[in-house]
């Protein structure tokens, strides 16, 4: 009975074996299978190996670099595989400045077969940190109150030093430092930061940060002031001058309020005009302008001095042109039927003399306290217009007072 009991255990026994021996080979034999796991990020090795060299890594997408990986091994395994089961680096170690390729190097999980790797490397573009030295421009916001004026501006420090990737850097431009004066009535004093723009006026940015500067904006009252000609000497004989003018007639100017206020005008340097037959057109220098900003003055002023030769000329008035005046009421006044005519000789500048006429001139006789009777009378002639002298052949004539005939009449 023993022995059968043996015998059934034995073959129980060879039944499990033959069940676990089939579920190995079963499981041995399943296919492989294979997975693409997209997006694995690759990390950057020895970078501070770079930065102690000073170069840097200039691709924008370092901080992102991925790479795709298709992988083989036993289903059950690979099926659940995520991204994160794998590292992948590059290894910028011993790099130089330049564009360099960098192998991906992955690892994933053990019994799994990396099949392939898209991208297997990456094309790194190096490049070295340099600094320059740049002049700083200031920029306003704003505009100073009206009749005040905007001086030149200064900055300290007047430079800034900037350090940057080596196309960066070359590729700035300008170094700008911007301060609002909006309504300013007097010197604007701030401190503010200085940002680099390239070519294209589109701001850029440094390695290392740029440093703040002051700025001072003077800021002074104008007003406007006369120029006043400074003329000397005499003319060559038989010559004047007849009149001077400067071009422009005023200019602004720009000072301290203290300063601006004791300021009416400004006198020219001296044009002497000794022996001139004609006239100087000449620039003459602003005198006197110690504090002063002179404003919208494109060029030296210039004095015109006209120098006019002296002439004569005669104009002959007949005697029924006499203006008797302040001839009491009830009167009138009779001339000699032998009274001549009066010759008139003008003498002054020629470009006033030459185009004298008669009407320029009027002769008159002040009968003032003139009573009936016959008279020995003062003849004066005037004019507006600017000459140096006015004579007569005649001065005194011989008048009578008599009544008003328009009187007998009555």
């Amino acid at each position: 009975m023993k022995i059968k009991n043996d015998k059934i255990i034995i073959q129980i026994t060879c039944l499990i074996v033959s069940v676990v021996l089939w579920a190995v080979i079963i499981y041995n034999t399943k296919p492989p299978m294979t997975k693409l796991i997209n997006s694995v990020p690759v990390t950057i090795r020895n970078s501070s190996a770079l930065e102690n060299s000073n170069l840097i890594l200039m691709n924008s997408d370092k901080d992102n670099f991925m790479l795709n990986v298709n992988v083989e091994g036993p289903p059950d395994l690979v099926s659940g595989l995520k991204r994160d089961d794998f590292s992948a680096y590059i290894d910028v170690l011993g790099f130089g400045e330049g564009i360099r390729s960098a192998e991906i190097y992955i690892t994933g999980p053990s019994g799994v077969e990396i099949l392939s790797k898209s991208p297997s490397q990456i094309v790194c573009n190096i490049e070295g940190i340099i600094s320059k030295v740049m002049d700083v421009t200031i920029q306003y916001e704003g505009t100073q109150a009206e009749n005040y004026y905007k001086a030149l501006s200064l900055s300290n420090p007047s430079s800034v030093k900037i350090t940057g990737p080596r196309s960066v850097v070359n590729a700035a431009d300008m170094a700008v430092a911007t301060v609002n004066i909006a309504n300013a009535t007097d010197n604007v004093v701030k401190t503010v930061p200085v940002r680099i723009y390239d070519g294209t006026d589109t701001e850029i940015f440094m390695s290392a940060p740029v440093e703040n500067v002051d700025v001072i904006v003077p800021i002074y009252p104008t007003k406007y002031v006369s120029l006043t000609p400074n003329v000397t000497g005499t003319p060559e004989e038989g010559y004047q001058l007849t009149d001077v003018t400067v071009r422009p007639e005023r200019i602004r100017i720009a000072a301290r309020q203290d300063i601006l206020d004791t300021i009416n005008e400004l006198e020219l340097a001296e044009l002497d005009i000794t022996g001139a037959s004609r006239n100087i057109i000449i620039a003459r220098d602003i005198l006197n302008t110690d504090g002063l900003l002179l404003l919208d003055l494109t060029t030296t002023p210039v004095v015109n001095a006209t120098v006019d030769k002296i002439v004569d000329k005669e104009l002959v008035f007949e005697p029924s042109e006499i203006n008797f005046i302040n001839v009491e009421e009830g009167y009138e006044v009779v001339l000699s039927d032998t009274q001549s005519d009066i010759t008139v000789t003008v003498t002054g500048p020629s470009s006033i003399v030459n185009q004298l006429m008669k009407d320029d001139l009027t002769i008159t006789v002040d009968m003032e306290g003139r009573d009936i009777g016959l008279h020995e009378v003062s003849i004066v002639c005037t004019s507006e217009k600017d000459v140096n002298n006015i004579s007569l052949d005649q001065e005194i004539i011989n008048v009578e007072v008599i009544e008003s005939r328009s009187n007998d009449e009555e």
